[in-house]
């Protein structure tokens, strides 16, 4: 009886023994946490529905320009590499498996994700737009509405391009980046939604996304202003002069702000000169010839221009005060 009731004990020991051997044997070798597309360790890795996994950059590099599919067995996958979430049960093992190599690709891989930042898709339009206005839209086309459903689950950000010839972008074009302030998608898939112009920017490169029919995506730098500087005396005649139209024209002011935003304080000269000709380009209807006023880098100048432009209109009545109104809606596409 003594030796019956031994056996279960002897087997508990062999199965203890047999599960200590086979985790002291069991290891994990880098080969099997390496990434198929840059052929080194997976890092911040993203399962894609079809079950291969990637390093979050490099599925995007290979996603950016390609139809959505996997890079490795080429089933369709709508993952926004991007924003997605990493399969963190990997990524723990590969970082308490190869600590310093892991941190070294999170350092190499932090370099890449910037460049997330600074792409986006572009929606182009023949008008010309500045800092600080706002933009209404009426989005229908197939390409935008990929564009409007990628940004509002992402950064809510895009680029306004002004393009008076081919809708198509190059590379050195002078854009403006703009953020969704509120969108309502409408029952058939086309949306209408509400945007701030934040700041200009310049096209590093540009290409066309397959599969989106025609949804072009640029990279871009900050387009800066170089010089700030303004004459005091010609800011407060201009700035005179604005408040004259608007006590001349009744209804001009609401048309202004409703589609470009209230009038910024003079205490802010670069941003004032960007409302002036916003509201130059608007009353004018100077549409490409505007494009030297986003342009510009000097603050003096685009305020010498947008004044000159100025004194050219004339808003005597109710006939103007309404060619003002068609200027201003830039609710198209």
């Amino acid at each position: 009886m003594e030796l019956e009731k031994d056996i279960p004990r002897v087997q508990d020991h062999k199965l203890a023994a047999a599960a200590t051997t086979a985790s002291s044997s069991a290891s994990i070798e880098a080969d099997m946490l390496t990434c198929p597309l840059c052929l080194n360790l997976v890092c911040q890795p993203i399962t894609v529905p079809c079950g291969h996994t990637f390093c979050r950059v490099c599925l995007y590099m290979a996603m950016q320009r390609s139809k959505k599919k996997c890079p490795n067995c080429r089933a369709v996958c709508h993952v926004e590499p991007a924003s997605h979430a990493v399969n963190v049960m990997l990524a723990q093992i590969a970082q308490k498996c190869f600590p310093k190599q892991y941190e070294q690709r999170l350092l190499e891989s932090k370099q890449e994700q910037e460049k997330f930042e600074s792409t986006s898709p572009i929606f182009f339009y023949n008008n010309c737009l500045f800092p600080g206005c706002l933009l209404h839209l009426h989005l229908f086309e197939q390409r935008y509405r990929h564009m409007i459903n990628r940004c509002v689950s992402s950064n809510r950000k895009f680029i306004y391009l002004p393009n008076f010839t081919d809708y198509k972008a190059k590379t050195g074009d002078v854009g403006l980046l703009a953020y969704i302030d509120e969108c309502e998608f409408l029952p058939d898939g086309r949306a209408l939604l509400k945007a701030t112009i934040q700041k200009r920017v310049k096209v590093t490169n540009t290409w066309v996304e397959e599969g989106t029919q025609g949804l072009h995506y640029c990279q871009f730098h900050p387009y800066v202003e170089e010089d700030k500087t303004v004459d005091e005396e010609e800011l407060n005649a201009v700035h005179k002069q604005v408040n004259g139209l608007f006590n001349h024209v009744p209804g001009l002011k609401d048309q202004i702000v409703h589609h470009i935003g209230k009038q910024p304080p003079l205490t802010n000269p670069v941003l004032w000169s960007f409302w002036l000709a916003a509201f130059v380009t608007m009353v004018s209807r100077s549409g490409v010839q505007s494009m030297s006023l986003l342009k510009t880098t000097k603050t003096s100048e685009r305020l010498k221009q947008s004044k000159r432009l100025l004194s050219q209109v004339s808003l005597p009545g109710r006939n103007n005060r309404n060619s003002g109104q068609a200027a201003a809606e830039p609710m198209a596409e």
